[in-house]
């Protein structure tokens, strides 16, 4: 059986934070290796996306459907806004 001294030295040769600090790294390194080779070829960093084509009403006063690529809020905020614009008008 151990003394309280020796139980005590057997701590000091305990070496947890290295130990834990080496597992990060490791794991940080193999994380952004995952990443570097599930990128394509000529793939940049940012993907830049195209702006949604915004449509607008006629100026007759008319107010189209909605188009096959619009979201139903654009939509919704395209024929409102048409509204309003008549009812301005008169």
């Amino acid at each position: 059986m151990k003394s309280f001294k020796q139980f005590q030295e057997g701590l000091g040769q305990l070496r947890i934070l290295p130990t834990l600090a080496k597992g990060a790294v490791a794991t940080y390194a193999i994380k952004k290796g995952a990443e570097f080779l599930g990128r394509r070829k000529g793939e940049s960093q940012n993907k830049k996306t195209a702006p949604k084509p915004k449509y607008q009403n006629p100026s007759d006063g008319s107010i189209p459907g909605r188009y096959k690529d619009e979201s139903l809020k654009d939509y919704y905020q395209r024929r409102n806004q048409g509204y309003k614009d008549q009812i301005d008008k008169i």
